[in-house]
């Protein structure tokens, strides 16, 4: 199946971050919204996902909200704060 990139309107900020612990549906779940346009970037832990909304907070997020090192509502309020 092949997606073309212009076939999809995310909106004037197509970023995406993807953070869970679960790094093969990580990488899965990456590939499949770079195909669909958005422009991923992923993590592995609460430190990191902040660390990335840190330098520029997405338009979009997929978050688990369960990870080792913290909860993932932590990066949603970053998101939130860095939006507002």
């Amino acid at each position: 199946m092949n997606i073309n990139k212009e076939k999809y309107d995310l909106g004037p900020d197509p970023s995406l971050l993807l953070v869970d612990d679960d790094e093969p549906f990580v990488r899965r779940l990456s590939r499949a919204m770079d195909k669909r346009g958005f422009e991923v970037r992923s993590a592995l832990t609460v430190k990191e996902g902040k660390k990335l909304v840190e330098s520029l907070a997405p338009g979009y997020a997929v978050i688990d909200l369960r990870l080792e090192d913290g909860s993932g509502l932590e990066i949603v309020e970053l998101i939130r704060e860095k939006r507002s």
